[in-house]
């Protein structure tokens, strides 16, 4: 006999369904959150100037440009 199993992601803030799986990291922690689309873009938009002043580290990161940077 064959089974099937659904598995739905539900979104950690409102429990909307047609959530994804969002990972990041702060402070040598890292973290995952199921965030629908519309949480995703506000999670995104508080993030962006610190993302934008930020630098990457490790894997895909680029080089700075310069000392200190």
């Amino acid at each position: 006999m064959a089974q099937r199993t659904q598995v739905t992601v539900t979104d950690d803030l409102d429990g909307a369904e047609g959530a994804k799986t969002y990972r990041f990291a702060w402070q040598d922690a890292r973290y995952e959150i199921d965030l629908s689309d519309e949480h995703r873009d506000d999670f995104l938009r508080a993030l962006q100037p610190y993302i934008d002043a930020s630098r990457r580290v490790g894997r895909g990161s680029r080089a700075s440009g310069g000392p200190g940077r």
